[in-house]
């Protein structure tokens, strides 16, 4: 992929991120490119699968309210163990790595006693060598609300709306309308109703390791302070997708991208120099395997 068609994708994902649904009209105008172009390179990006629009769904929502951050260390081809951790239902992020760890994903679970029988389940494997877990505390910033679910009543139209937008959030108010028998100003209410509640989020989901040249990174974090007062300075940082404060043996976990290594270096030393950085560790996202934030589990 040419070094500008790189560039243009980081922008159309950013514009995204800004605004999951905004028109192609408003995108192009917001990059300053011809929205032929905008509207052809982002149909090309959902059809190939290397990006959706999705809405994710509180963990609340579901009673999943113990996620973690699990490393995995094998013996010999990690296939097996992969493929099995890939295929539960409460591992919800998949992805092979470089660093200490062969791939790391992300569990939910309703008590810490199941995420406990998880973990035991990898453990038992015997292409296990180790596993490393952090359970989060809070997320600053990414897929998961970390917004306080508002107390709301939601019937069989609210839920059939739901649905259709964890498929394509980008569905329009028409489309919706015409699957749930309303008008689209009478589905518009209902969807902002339950994204005011923050019940759901639209949110952008990008396959990892298919977008061309875009490198990204995990980072664990231990600090001098509390995250309370570092994490929201760094999740404003544009480099920084993903930001969540951990209890184990990071203090905080982060995800990191960057056009280039070079880019990806001048993150990891803008967050080095911060004076709340204590111990910083990192990993290369290699290959995606699952990235499901929808999955009601």
């Amino acid at each position: 992929m040419s070094e500008p068609l790189v560039e243009l994708d980081e922008r159309l994902v950013t514009a995204l991120r800004s605004d999951p649904r905004a028109s192609m009209i408003s995108i192009a105008k917001d990059i300053g490119a011809p929205r032929s172009l905008v509207t052809s390179r982002l149909r090309q990006m959902f059809d190939d699968g290397e990006l959706r629009v999705v809405a994710a769904l509180h963990p609340e929502f579901s009673g999943k309210n113990v996620i973690a951050h699990v490393s995995v260390r094998t013996h010999g081809p990690i296939e097996p163990v992969l493929e099995m951790v890939s295929e539960r239902k409460d591992a919800v992020f998949v992805s092979v790595t470089s660093g200490a760890h062969d791939f790391i994903f992300e569990a939910r679970a309703e008590t810490h006693a199941q995420l406990d029988e998880l973990l035991a389940e990898v453990r038992a494997r015997p292409e296990v060598a180790r596993i490393n877990s952090l359970v989060y505390s809070r997320v600053y910033k990414g897929y998961l609300e970390h917004e306080t679910l508002a107390p709301i009543q939601i019937d069989e139209v609210d839920s059939e709306l739901l649905r259709h937008l964890e498929l394509d959030g980008r569905t329009s108010w028409q489309d919706l309308a015409e699957e749930v028998g309303l008008s689209g100003s009478a589905v518009r209410v209902r969807v902002n109703r339950l994204l005011d509640a923050h019940l759901a989020k639209i949110v952008v989901v990008q396959d990892r390791g298919r977008l061309g040249q875009v490198l990204t990174s995990g980072v664990g974090l231990t600090l001098h302070g509390s995250a309370e007062d570092a994490l929201p300075e760094f999740g404003r940082l544009p480099f920084v997708e993903f930001a969540v404060s951990t209890i184990g043996r990071f203090d905080a976990v982060m995800t990191v991208r960057a056009t280039s290594a070079g880019g990806l270096h001048a993150a990891f030393e803008t967050l080095r120099a911060h004076p709340s950085v204590h111990g910083f560790e990192s990993w290369t996202h290699l290959k995606s395997v699952k990235e499901d934030p929808t999955r009601r589990i």
